[in-house]
């Protein structure tokens, strides 16, 4: 019998988890794939876990409440808002993401949407394959982006990269709001960094938002920041749609209190095909897409094979998500027929 129970829920239970075996082969684990199709069955599923290894949904109280063997709970996505942190937390349990496994992909879509607003690319193509008139004045003005102001609400991983990409690259004035963010890092990246995100809405030409989904940044971007923002300014959003105020954000391009958008998230997703935003010819879209690529796929299951692998070697996860849980660790050590010790900084 294998010392450790690893169990992977996912869209099925075929497949050769060739990263997960390859980060884990000095441990000796028993791999237990599942694709349950109802929170039943999820939980049926991570009984007598020792880790659960989630590559899809059904992260929710009563499943993490049925893992109370459970030592990390890993998602292979780098946003994790679809789980109860707090019940794992409550349970002892470590929760990690996959942090940095697609900084390039996202930062790279938010530059990509920055730079085709700037451009009304995708604009004149629409125009041009349905009117097929010349009449270039409709796109104007186009303002040098490397005279405009960016401005990255969140200044993580993700954010980082778009300050270099467009700050660096295209030379933008680049302003931050991240009040968790050390000012160290802010002097290296060479950037400057308010403190009142209204402040940032007011000076920046082009905002993009890469925070995570949590209470403290549901609806952050609402009608108070848009009342702030300049009318010819952009807003961009590759995060997560919770973090903007949607119908605020329909209401100020109605209104044309800004003057477009790039939107790779949405609240409801799939995005119902009667959203507005999807008519609007100043807001550009995609299917939350921004994370993928050939790179990001393989790396989503390096990453977590790395955290899972680093928790049953009794080590603090790199991208463990729930500090606060380590209180509850020594507790779980105390109780009978337990063993272990989790070691390294929180």
């Amino acid at each position: 019998m294998a010392k450790h129970r690893v169990v992977v829920l996912g869209p099925d239970t075929d497949d050769p988890l060739i990263h997960e075996r390859a980060e884990m082969a000095d441990l000796d684990i028993e791999f237990v794939q599942e694709a349950p199709k109802s929170e039943g069955e999820a939980i049926e599923a991570v009984r007598g876990a020792d880790a659960i290894m989630m590559r899809g949904g059904w992260g929710t109280e009563q499943v993490i409440r049925a893992a109370g063997d459970a030592q990390v709970l890993a998602v292979y996505s780098h946003g994790f808002n679809h789980i109860d942190v707090e019940t794992a937390t409550e349970m002892g349990i470590i929760v990690t993401n996959g942090a940095g496994m697609c900084a390039e992909e996202v930062s790279n879509q938010a530059v990509t949407m920055a730079l085709a607003l700037n451009r009304q690319l995708v604009q004149t193509t629409i125009h041009l394959r349905n009117v097929g008139d010349w009449e270039r004045s409709l796109f104007q003005p186009i303002e040098p982006i490397d005279e405009q102001t960016l401005g990255i609400v969140g200044f993580g991983t993700i954010g980082r990269q778009v300050a270099r990409k467009l700050g660096q690259g295209w030379r933008m004035e680049t302003l931050v709001f991240d009040p968790y963010i050390e000012p160290w890092i802010i002097k290296e990246h060479g950037v400057e960094q308010v403190f009142e995100i209204n402040e940032l809405c007011e000076r920046a030409d082009y905002i993009i938002v890469v925070v995570p989904l949590n209470t403290e940044t549901f609806h952050m971007i609402g009608e108070d920041q848009f009342d702030h923002m300049k009318k010819s300014a952009y807003y961009i959003n590759v995060c997560r749609g919770s973090v903007t105020d949607e119908p605020a954000l329909i209401e100020a391009l109605r209104q044309g209190k800004i003057r477009g958008a790039g939107l790779d998230v949405f609240e409801q997703e799939p995005v119902d095909p009667g959203n507005p935003l999807l008519q609007m010819e100043n807001v550009i879209t995609a299917p939350h897409i921004a994370g993928m690529s050939t790179r990001s796929g393989w790396l989503a299951r390096q990453r977590a094979s790395q955290q899972v692998a680093a928790v049953l070697r009794g080590e603090w996860p790199s991208a463990g998500q729930n500090p606060e849980v380590t209180a509850k660790l020594e507790q779980k050590r105390r109780m009978p027929g337990s063993n272990g010790k989790i070691s390294g900084h929180a």
